[in-house]
């Protein structure tokens, strides 16, 4: 029998962070097994852009990569999503309207849930 995986200290603490600020419909997907460059995927959805900047915010200022000049944060022009590579895990934060369109949960759908 597998041992239990140990999840990221840092991910709990962004995660308990994101729901703080009222992050909707939270869910962590285990991709390790899936892919190389990250184990988890974090996916919630705010309100609007400036609540999405709001959680962006939060969880990038918890993240310290070693090596780097800062947080690799990805973002369209509005806000509709945003992605931030935090090397064990990435947070992708949705408007609504842009998570029904990427649905990443379809696109890793063999990924397991993950409690935190």
């Amino acid at each position: 029998m597998a041992a239990k995986k140990k999840i990221p200290e840092l991910m709990k603490i962004i995660v308990d962070s994101l729901r703080e600020k009222k992050i909707e419909n939270l869910r962590v997907l285990d991709v390790t097994r899936l892919v190389s460059y990250t184990d988890y995927l974090v996916i919630g959805t705010g309100n609007n852009g400036p609540h999405i900047q709001a959680l962006a915010d939060a969880a990038a200022g918890l993240i310290k990569v070693p090596n780097q000049p800062g947080v690799r944060i990805e973002k369209d022009a509005v806000s509709s999503w945003v992605l931030i590579d935090a090397d064990d895990f990435i947070v992708h934060l949705f408007q609504p309207e842009a998570r029904k369109f990427y649905k990443l949960e379809q696109l890793w759908e063999d990924a397991a849930d993950v409690e935190v």
